[in-house]
């Protein structure tokens, strides 16, 4: 949803494999109407302004018969030549799942903006009696993130975009007030405020961290600060 970006509303015919597909019999206006706010504005906000106009478009196309034989394609965009129309994909929940190598902070905003709550994976391990660690991939949701100013001598970790660490020894104590941060592709530090590991509570994100078993148990110390990550990048 960039500043500039319009929207519009469009009375379709029902096609039975795609939602998107038919002959349209009403639309708004060229080049459609602006969103309110695009920089913050979510579903819900954006449903408030589409649905009224939605709606009274829906009423004035049943009063005028655009839907009786024979049809009449009223779509602006394919009267101007403007080239193929990309019909708009189904929402899957993998476009929730975090590309930590190509998504940038804006990109990851926006997504979880509109999509809701983010995901990714992440190892947990498992410490049989013998001592020996095992490790399987957990889903991690992002439920409260944002960006924050860069700490202390944390610069090595935005070389791997997607590496969670907390800004502590090990071994972490979640009384420490500590909190768990990680890059993203274009060099923002991100704090994650919240997050849920698969079968487990919505939580602070280092003591989900900790309860996860997540967290190693190496500390890193690239600076005079000592931070400790998780066995892997997020995946």
């Amino acid at each position: 949803m960039a500043g500039h970006t319009r929207i519009g509303v469009t009375l379709q015919t029902l096609h039975p494999e795609h939602f998107d597909h038919g002959i349209i019999l009403d639309q708004t206006p060229a080049p459609g109407f602006e969103i309110p706010n695009p920089d913050s504005c979510v579903v819900p906000q954006l449903l408030e302004v589409v649905a009224p106009k939605a709606a009274q478009m829906l009423v004035n196309g049943i009063r005028n018969g655009l839907f009786v034989p024979p049809v009449k394609d009223a779509g602006w965009r394919a009267s101007e030549g403007q080239g193929t129309l990309i019909h708009a994909a189904k929402i899957k929940p993998e476009d929730r799942h975090v590309d930590w190598g190509n998504w940038s902070w804006a990109d990851i905003k926006r997504r979880n903006r509109v999509l809701g709550p983010l995901w990714s994976k992440a190892l947990a391990a498992n410490r049989s009696p013998d001592g020996s660690l095992s490790f399987r991939p957990k889903r991690v949701i992002f439920t409260e993130m944002e960006e924050v100013n860069r700490l202390e001598g944390c610069d090595a970790f935005a070389l791997i975009p997607g590496v969670p660490f907390v800004d502590g020894t090990s071994p972490v104590e979640p009384q420490q007030g500590k909190g768990l941060y990680v890059f993203t592709r274009d060099g923002k530090l991100i704090c994650i405020r919240q997050m849920k590991v698969e079968g487990e509570q919505t939580a602070d994100g280092v003591r989900a961290a900790l309860k996860g078993k997540m967290l190693s148990d190496r500390t890193f110390w690239p600076d005079t600060v000592g931070y400790t990550s998780f066995y892997n990048p997020f995946q």
